[in-house]
């Protein structure tokens, strides 16, 4: 395919450069992302292994194509002939997780249930990209309703670019798998991946890629799929930190439109908007020229086997809001281990200070140790209160979105038949959530009975009168047992490995294999919950790849509530303590070594 324009290695920027000389076209950029597709990520229908066409597992990341891919780019190169692009951004193809609206397209959110459902509109990042000249290439594997990791749904799942003996991203909580695994094969310039706990950040730990999981409300999530509304957030793949400004520049903005998005429907807390925390341009701000001397960075020792007292607290499963193997001591992997001593050893020598503290927000909200309090037992966020906010008010979102996207075949949740919303994958083992007894396949029946008139239900249903104490409890936990603690040690960000080790691609199938997949630190990235329940902004950048299992890991620097940028400022300044292919080596399955390869 030498003949084909090689997309390979290539940034936003460089990718822009070429449209704007003439080397390419945007109709040329469709072209050879779709034959990347359909050598890697498809059966090759001419063997009968099941194998792609390049003879490995079929990454089945890109599962709805978007028929109006070539349009868009032929009116794309148009523009650009005519001297009228639409921004940074026209005639460059990306992907999106199959839970975002885009107009004409299904929007199954991966469950057989909705497996009709057609856009009516697009989500608000979709509308900001489409407005600007991007091209959807097309919509990327998850589980049904992101209620999962790595679980197989109408479209199956996602399988590692570097690995096929490894998942690629945590097994519990890693939903944004085809954005992943997509992103990281290079069947787009970035991808479009949402969270609810870690669906965001693990799949970029396991691909090498860089994430952005923003605080509250500054990436409007109206138009995406709701599970919990109260965490969910847009979350960028991208393969740099240049590649992500790239994308920010564009998607975060004002939207007049809270419809959708939870944080600013609710009257209760203060949102800041966009504009006020977007600088005027984030390539300014992550361009790796500011350096690290001076700042301070927080490890906590519970995620590098140096926090003996993590893991004691006993059994907390009957609290509410603790479930799985929360609380239980985390045992991070050598090679995992490695790959942080050599990122800590280049933060230090560029100027930054790394110092070992604990991290009282996740031991305050899963008692971890003796005499630690959960989320549902501190006094600051009733058990009441969580009950409802995974029913009653996922429920709600749920038929809220239904309405405001419109599609005449599906009118009401009420009239959808749960049992078919997350059906159990045949064959597979049953999944280890225990504690977290919400029941998703109950929604049509718990929303019947609720009723719905609109948003204004927020406040005027008798369902959410727990709603102003418990948003606000969750500031105040934030506030008390991150904020003010990094306040005391005077510390600028904490910093992590995102994921402890890497489950085994069987863990499905295999009771050895879901054992190690289901450890605490493996299960969902780390931290678990608590970055997206307190809405915690984190930025993720590649470390490098482990040495037992080829596989990649990630850094993920949290920080306070609205301080993105600067958490986005750190993600570039260290990705550029060292050489990228340090940290971010492609998968060598799908990157070509010599021209007559690709």
């Amino acid at each position: 395919m030498s003949d084909v324009y090689d997309v390979t290695g290539k940034s936003i920027a460089e990718l822009r450069a070429d449209l704007e000389s003439g080397a390419t076209t945007s109709v040329e950029l469709v072209e050879a992302y779709r034959e990347r597709i359909e050598r890697f990520d498809r059966p090759d229908p001419s063997r009968e292994d099941g194998c792609a066409r390049d003879g490995g597992v079929p990454l089945n990341a890109v599962i709805v194509d978007n028929p109006g891919a070539l349009d868009e780019a032929r009116s794309s190169d148009e523009r650009r002939r005519s001297g009228t692009t639409l921004g940074p951004l026209d005639g460059i193809p990306y992907t999106a997780k199959e839970s975002y609206l885009a107009r004409g397209l299904t929007a199954s959110a991966g469950s057989p249930a909705f497996a009709d459902l057609v856009a009516q509109k697009d989500a608000f990042t979709i509308e900001r990209l489409r407005n600007g000249g991007a091209v959807l290439i097309g919509l990327t594997t998850m589980p049904p309703m992101a209620n999962g990791g790595m679980q197989r749904g109408l479209h199956g799942r996602a399988e590692s670019p570097y690995n096929p003996d490894y998942l690629t991203s945590a097994f519990a909580s890693g939903s944004s798998n085809g954005s992943g695994s997509a992103t990281a094969a290079e069947f787009a310039a970035f991808g479009l991946g949402e969270e609810t706990w870690s669906s965001g950040r693990a799949p970029a730990s396991c691909n090498a890629l860089c994430a952005y999981t923003p605080s509250r409300g500054v990436i409007s999530t109206r138009g995406n799929w709701p599970l919990v509304p109260t965490m969910d957030v847009v979350v960028p793949h991208t393969r740099s930190m240049a590649d992500m400004a790239e994308v920010l520049d564009v998607v975060v903005a004002d939207d007049h439109t809270t419809r959708g998005d939870f944080w600013r429907m609710q009257p209760w807390i203060d949102i800041p908007a966009s504009s006020e925390i977007r600088p005027s341009s984030y390539r300014d701000v992550a361009d790796g020229s500011h350096g690290l001397t001076g700042v301070r960075f927080g490890i906590p020792t519970m995620y590098v086997n140096a926090d003996e007292a993590a893991g004691t607290g006993g059994d907390r499963t009957g609290d509410v809001g603790v479930g799985g193997p929360m609380g239980q001591r985390i045992t991070t992997s050598p090679a995992v281990i490695a790959l942080w001593q050599a990122v800590r050893a280049d933060l230090e020598t560029a100027g930054a200070t790394v110092i070992e503290v604990d991290f009282p927000v996740v031991t305050n909200y899963e008692g971890d140790r003796p005499g630690a309090p959960t989320i549902s037992t501190r006094g600051l966020v009733s058990a009441d209160y969580l009950d409802m906010e995974v029913s009653a008010l996922a429920a709600w979102s749920w038929e809220d979105f239904l309405q405001a996207n419109g599609a005449p075949s599906f009118h009401s949740l009420a009239d959808v038949d749960g049992t078919r919303i997350f059906p159990h994958p045949e064959g597979a083992l049953p999944d280890r959530y225990d504690g977290f007894d919400d029941d998703i396949a109950t929604y049509p029946s718990l929303i019947a009975r609720l009723g719905y008139t609109g948003p204004s239900d927020l406040t005027d249903n008798s369902s959410f009168r727990l709603l102003p104490d418990g948003v606000r409890g969750l500031e105040e936990t934030r506030r008390v047992d991150l904020e003010n603690w990094m306040d005391d040690l005077g510390l600028d960000a904490v910093i992590f490995p995102a994921m402890a080790d890497i489950g085994p691609a069987d863990a499905d199938t295999a009771p050895s294999s879901a054992d190690a997949a289901w450890r605490n630190g493996v299960w969902v990235a780390t931290g678990n919950l608590v970055p997206r329940h307190l809405g915690i902004p984190t930025v993720t950048v590649p470390m490098g790849i482990t040495a037992d299992k080829g596989m990649p890991v990630g850094l993920t620097i949290a920080g306070r509530a609205w301080d993105d940028n600067r958490l986005l400022r750190f993600g570039a300044e260290i990705e550029a303590t060292a050489p990228v292919r340090t940290r971010r080596t492609p998968p060598e399955r799908t990157t070509p070594s010599t021209p007559s390869e690709r």
